[in-house]
């Protein structure tokens, strides 16, 4: 099959490639558009939302997606942008040059696995310094101006540096050991790539919750009392193997919420976000100071004062989350979707092999023939063959996706939890200004999770 290749002129390859990256782009741009016309023509609830979701709430979740979505265009361009300079100018060739360069001068002598784990410490070093500006204005103008950013400048900073520090090491190692492979198994190397990369995804689902996510949040163990012993009589009638519930403290970065569980086998944790739980919203309810309040306002009480606003949820609608969240865990939806994963992973590897020592695929993006650093190569491959094959797959993985959604929700419904996941489903989409209404397009290639009108509706049918 490798001669449908070698059939193809480089420069073929090279503007086929840069079409359909550009076209890739421009579609989810054309989507990212249809939902933007909705953001700006829909400025009052729609009837069938008015039960659920007040003018108010409505109106801030409009500009804060408006907000995003502006900002989502520039970035979408930028990127597309971006991805053109990289490839017209062979920046990943000239990496690869410099990363050659720095290896034999360091070692006195040329060894690929290590020239392979630079060429990407060097690529990511550079993407992450022009997302910097990105990240920078996203948290700090549109998730600050709508309430949600906790992040003081130093700590991002520290918080982007750690990041870097502790991930950077484990990226080195797993593309060194993929590229040792490549190399060791040449042609029959999808196998032994795919065994490797599999036990890799499996171990790094086990230890990043326990080992790797504490260097960035505080765990504590939630509290005795009524929430924590109502969570454990769940998980008792279920038979769900409740080890420990944690709080994390998601509040120093943001005030978006969210809620999970990890673990493998008879030891699995609940983790609940503090932003999760229900309090006053800030700069909502904060008591008049002794200067600014005269004693004859002290003696008149207001009843014309607007009851303080809370956000988050109160315990039953706590517990209605971990519900749906256990239904994931009842119908076994983690070990289907890693199923699929490793079974898509497998052939991905398989028709590359067959691709990935083409002289045309390292002619066209400026590498040196004679000299095929093979692992990148390998991703040249995946990059520009699975292209379309990718656009596909994130489709269909979406809309199983929905599907467990509905699963998991209908469990909780099945435990009479109905009301309260129904309650906390419209909190938690005013909490973080989800805006309720979709283009069909848009949310049927995109959204990983139904609409909430669509949740509600399902949870309200009569079985």
């Amino acid at each position: 099959m490798s001669s449908l290749l070698d059939n193809i002129s480089p420069a073929s390859f090279f503007y086929y490639s840069l079409i359909c990256t550009t076209l890739a782009n421009l579609w989810d741009i054309y989507l990212h558009y249809r939902q933007h016309k909705v953001y700006k023509a829909k400025s009052k609830v729609p009837i069938e939302l008015a039960p659920y979701i007040d003018e108010d709430n409505f109106a801030k979740s409009r500009l804060y997606n408006i907000d995003k979505s502006n900002y989502g265009f520039f970035r979408e361009l930028f990127g597309l942008l971006q991805k053109s300079i990289f490839v017209w100018f062979y920046l990943p060739a000239k990496f690869w040059g410099l990363s050659v360069y720095l290896t034999q001068r360091w070692l006195g002598y040329e060894h690929e696995i290590t020239s392979t784990i630079l060429f990407f410490f060097i690529s990511s070093s550079i993407t992450s310094i022009i997302d910097l500006p990105f990240s920078l204005y996203s948290n700090f103008v549109i998730e600050e101006r709508h309430g949600f950013n906790k992040y003081t400048l130093k700590f991002f900073i520290w918080d982007t540096v750690k990041k870097f520090i502790v991930f950077q090491p484990i990226v080195s190692a797993l593309i060194g050991g993929s590229c040792w492979i490549v190399l060791k198994f040449e042609d029959q190397f999808f196998l032994y790539l795919w065994l490797f990369s599999s036990t890799m995804a499996i171990v790094f689902m086990i230890i990043y919750p326990s080992l790797i996510a504490p260097l960035f949040d505080k765990y504590t163990q939630l509290p005795d009392g009524s929430l924590r012993s109502r969570i454990q009589q769940l998980a008792h009638e279920i038979n769900f193997p409740l080890k420990n519930i944690y709080v994390v403290d998601g509040s120093k970065r943001s005030s978006h919420s969210n809620a999970y569980f990890y673990g493998v086998f008879k030891a699995k944790q609940i983790v609940l976000y503090d932003t999760l739980f229900e309090s006053e919203k800030e700069g909502e309810s904060k008591d008049t100071s002794e200067s600014e309040t005269s004693e004859k306002d002290k003696l008149v009480k207001d009843d014309t004062k607007p009851a303080p606003k809370r956000t988050g949820c109160t315990e039953k609608e706590i517990v209605a989350i971990i519900c749906h969240e256990l239904g994931h865990w009842s119908h076994s939806h983690i070990y289907k979707n890693l199923l699929i994963s490793l079974v898509n992973m497998f052939f991905i590897f398989k028709v590359a092999s067959i691709f990935y020592k083409s002289s045309v695929i390292y002619e066209a993006f400026g590498f040196d023939s004679s000299h095929k650093p093979v692992f990148i190569g390998l991703l040249l491959v995946i990059e520009n063959i699975f292209l379309i094959y990718f656009e596909v797959f994130n489709f269909a993985m979406s809309i199983i996706s929905r599907r467990f959604e509905f699963q998991a929700d209908n469990f909780a419904k099945n435990l009479n939890f109905r009301a309260e996941l129904i309650s906390a489903l419209i909190k938690l989409n005013k909490d973080n200004l989800s805006f309720p209404v979709y283009d069909w397009l848009y949310s049927a290639l995109i959204h990983s999770h139904p609409p909430i009108l669509d949740r509600i509706d399902a949870l309200k049918k009569i079985d």
